[in-house]
């Protein structure tokens, strides 16, 4: 009899245990988290600057750049998405020998799009959305002076608009981790009050990197 309850307690004793490391693995394992699918990106390049409207007959395009840190986070699998970005931009144009450059923060609330593999680690990837920009400083150049677009908004008795916000649309292509984008960037706002419509016309000419 003792020896039928020794084998019990023995096999009651390594039940237990092998219960106890099935229930420590089980808790490693809920423990562990899985990797985040949130996408983070730096991108940087040119950007051609003009304004666009009747007011802004006769300017010439500048350049200028932009960049920009963001993410973007997957809507389901179907390789659709939404993002945000928050950067340094520029807005700008010329005239005749005048240079005109404006540097600005800009934040993109939201941009969405939607990635589609057209080979292997290749994706195109058009996308839409809106942004918001703030000139901190600004400048006009040309013949040796210098003077703030403030000064010359004074000057001719108009209002100069620091703010804008408007739309961005675009297209890029993504190889592996690396990106080449092109984006359109229209305000909404005119840049200088009764001059007729003289609103932000960017063209972006980026590449990036995710990380």
């Amino acid at each position: 009899m003792k020896k039928v309850l020794s084998i019990v307690a023995a096999l009651l004793l390594c039940v237990g245990t092998q219960a106890q490391i099935v229930s420590s693995r089980s808790s490693i394992v809920r423990t562990e988290k899985e990797p985040s699918s949130t996408l983070w990106f730096l991108r940087a390049g040119l950007n051609v600057m003009n304004v666009s409207g009747d007011g802004a007959e006769g300017l010439d395009s500048n350049i200028g750049y932009n960049a920009t840190v963001g993410y973007q986070k997957p809507l389901g699998s179907s390789g659709g998405y939404w993002g945000m970005e928050f950067g340094l931009g520029s807005r700008g144009f010329k005239e005749d020998d005048t240079k005109c450059i404006a540097h600005n923060i800009q934040y993109s609330p939201f941009t969405f799009g939607w990635k589609f593999e057209v080979a292997d680690n290749i994706k195109i990837d058009p996308h839409a959305g809106v942004y918001a920009s703030y000139d901190y400083t600004s400048k006009m150049k040309g013949d040796g002076e210098s003077i703030s677009w403030g000064d010359f908004a004074d000057y001719l008795d108009v209002d100069y608009n620091h703010y804008d916000v408007g739309m961005n649309i675009g297209v890029g292509v993504w190889y592996s981790r690396f990106n080449l984008d092109l984006t359109y960037q229209r305000g909404f706002i005119d840049t200088f009050s009764d001059l007729g419509s003289n609103k932000t016309s960017n063209f972006m000419i980026r590449l990036g990197v995710a990380f």
